[in-house]
């Protein structure tokens, strides 16, 4: 059962910021007018959450 709560949160974190990239790239898209920075958001958010979620995996070795 410990094995598996790091492979959660680091499931759960990047879920989250990949959701949160892809929010703000929506918003600041229609802010702008350019629909491009919602693919930017999403890039940044998968960027970013992987990042978090390798951290976190390596981290629980």
């Amino acid at each position: 059962m410990n094995a598996v709560v790091p492979v959660l949160a680091a499931g759960g974190t990047f879920a989250a910021a990949t959701l949160l990239g892809l929010l703000a790239g929506v918003w600041i898209g229609r802010a702008t007018g350019q629909p491009l920075w919602t693919v930017g958001g999403l890039l940044a958010g998968l960027l970013l959450g992987g990042y978090s979620a390798l951290r976190l995996l390596l981290r629980s070795l």
